[in-house]
């Protein structure tokens, strides 16, 4: 099944898998807004495009075709690269959701004190008791 790339008017990227016969043209962003289809490179991978040998495979996360693991492994270590450890990525994002609870308390909070008294100052002081200067 060929992959399809969609693009939002803020620039987010979708990549579909689909079927040819069901493509869309647009697709909704998880923004919210409609993404249009755009023209991606098709990934190079074994025996296709006439190729006659092979020697290894197409990694899309480093664009590029290694040999094997070793070579792999040379190159994230000149890119500055890791692998990701067991758990990590759902760590970031449970970090970032807690991040982001935060910041929506502290936004509720000053549109709260802002709209009582009618002064930035006093939300700020209120909502931010220790700035960091």
């Amino acid at each position: 099944m060929p992959l399809y790339e969609y693009k939002c008017r803020s620039g987010h990227l979708i990549t579909e898998l689909r079927k040819y016969e069901s493509r869309l043209d647009t697709v909704v962003c998880w923004c919210g807004q409609h993404a249009s289809i755009i023209v991606s490179m098709p990934a190079k991978t074994a025996w296709s495009w006439g190729d006659t040998k092979w020697d290894g495979y197409h990694d899309r996360g480093l664009n590029m075709t290694l040999r094997d693991k070793n070579h792999r492994e040379r190159v994230m270590k000149a890119k500055g690269l890791r692998e990701l450890q067991d758990g990590e990525v759902e760590a970031e994002v449970s970090r970032a959701t807690r991040e982001q609870e935060q910041h929506d308390k502290n936004m509720s909070k000053f549109q709260r004190v802002l709209s009582d008294t009618g002064s930035t100052a006093i939300a700020m002081a209120e909502t931010f008791p220790n700035p960091e200067v």
